[in-house]
């Protein structure tokens, strides 16, 4: 299933009282019987009414362009005159009578009032009951109508006119996070780059062996490594995409890429063979950048490899969390976003940074040394700011939209990943304008074996 819809249910969601309303949960119903059927149907995000009705209005337009059907419904006469059920049925009407949507049809799906009251854009529609028809009698319909019209549909349907708002498939946002995390390697560098110098000041070593754990592309890895004298890198990573592009792209002489699972049960006949094959008896450093917050057990991981460290080696963390951030200006929409992703099932633990102290302190390290660094925009231009925003926000979409691919008929992960693309487009803006202020902390750890 793509994210098109084939069909747009059409319903007041609340009374005046707040209260949820008979026609809600009807619409419900047919929504489910509708994703029984394999029919795409859309069913409003009311959510997104908190963002400003422009982003309610975007969103119900975007389907209104792509549905073949709406299926109005109205136990009620007054509620077939409010203003959002008003909005949609005569816009879906209008696009009929002009010849934008051609082989489409409304489906009046209503309760028993005098047929004087139906506004007259239902009059000419083959109506149904909600008193004596089911929704499961709708939907056979709307299947029916769909199949006999498809081709001539599918031949003449018109684009959406909103942009930027197309379903993007896994790969492509792939692809993002790529180029995401060669942004973020350039914008960490400031918090990395103290830590690895006073931690080579302290080695003193003729030459050092280095681990970095998670290399990823690599982009890191030979950005910080590669040109350190006497130095020798392996980069360690689980996705198997990302080595083969570190192995073509961010080699070096003094860098090699291998697989490792951290959370595997071989991990460490994995560690030690690689260290055999390249003759490493031990580390003077091991780095691990964004890693342990994805972990289950980061403190299992942290005392595995702090067998591999050298007796006077270090230990370099670097971590975030979404506690640090402050910002003035972005109307709220940070901590909406953070909710939400915070909330989404799978997400990674986004307050890991403010553990980096007492994760290391407890698996077996000493001389624990805090080398935070603090980001914050002001000064940047347009293109710095739009960095920021891709680096530190716009992967958040991912984890709602792995969910969605997984279960595409839950209406609650659509109405979510719909509501979290709008407020990521929403804040994007913001950080492009100039009374817009961001600030954060890169977290960083250091400490030597104990």
């Amino acid at each position: 299933m793509t994210d098109n819809y084939e069909v747009f249910i059409s319903f007041k969601n609340r009374d005046g009282s707040g209260n949820q309303t008979r026609d809600s949960e009807i619409a419900k119903d047919l929504f489910d019987e509708f994703s029984r059927a394999g029919i795409p149907a859309f069913f409003s995000n009311v959510k997104l009414l908190e963002l400003g009705s422009a982003a309610y209005k975007a969103s119900i337009e975007k389907a209104i362009d792509q549905a073949r059907v709406m299926v109005v419904i109205g136990t009620c006469a007054e509620y077939l005159e409010t203003e959002w059920v008003t909005y949609e049925r005569e816009s879906f009407h209008n696009d009929i009578l002009s010849g934008l949507k051609k082989n489409a049809c409304i489906v009046p799906y209503l309760g028993a009032f005098e047929s004087t009251r139906i506004p007259r854009s239902l009059r000419g529609y083959e109506t149904f009951s909600t008193e004596s028809h089911a929704a499961a009698d709708v939907v056979k319909f709307v299947a029916n109508f769909m199949k006999s019209s498809q081709k001539a549909a599918e031949a003449e349907r018109p684009k959406s006119v909103i942009t930027g708002m197309a379903a993007s498939t896994y790969k492509a946002d792939a692809g993002h996070e790529f180029r995401r995390l060669k942004i973020q390697s350039d914008y960490t560098k400031p918090a990395d780059m103290p830590a690895i110098k006073y931690v080579l000041s302290k080695l003193c070593k003729p030459s050092v062996k280095i681990l970095d754990a998670g290399c990823a592309y690599g982009f890191v890895t030979k950005d910080r490594f590669a040109d350190i004298e006497n130095s020798f890198t392996v980069g360690l990573d689980f996705n198997e995409k990302c080595l083969d592009y570190a192995r073509k792209h961010n080699s070096a002489d003094n860098i090699v890429y291998e697989y490792c699972n951290f959370e595997a049960e071989d991990f460490e006949d994995t560690v030690e063979n690689i260290m055999q094959k390249h003759g490493v008896e031990s580390f003077d450093i091991i780095f691990s950048s964004l890693v342990i917050h994805h972990l289950k057990n980061p403190n299992k991981f942290l005392k595995r490899v702090r067998r591999y460290l050298a007796k006077d080696g270090f230990i370099i963390l670097r971590g975030s969390d979404d506690g640090s951030i402050v910002s003035v200006n972005d109307d709220g929409l940070i901590q909406k976003i953070v909710d939400l992703h915070i909330s989404t099932e799978g997400v990674s633990d986004r307050h890991n940074g403010r553990k980096i102290y007492a994760q290391l302190l407890s698996s077996g390290y000493k001389n624990v040394k805090m080398m935070n660094y603090v980001k914050e925009i002001s000064g940047m231009d347009i293109d710095e700011r739009n960095d920021i925003f891709e680096e530190r926000f716009a992967y958040r979409r991912n984890y709602l939209k792995s969910l969605c691919d997984k279960n595409p008929y839950d209406m609650d992960r659509k109405n979510n990943l719909e509501y979290m693309d709008f407020a990521l487009e929403c804040l994007e803006n913001k950080f492009s304008e100039d009374a817009f202020w961001y600030c954060e902390i890169d977290f960083v750890g250091v400490a030597q074996k104990k």
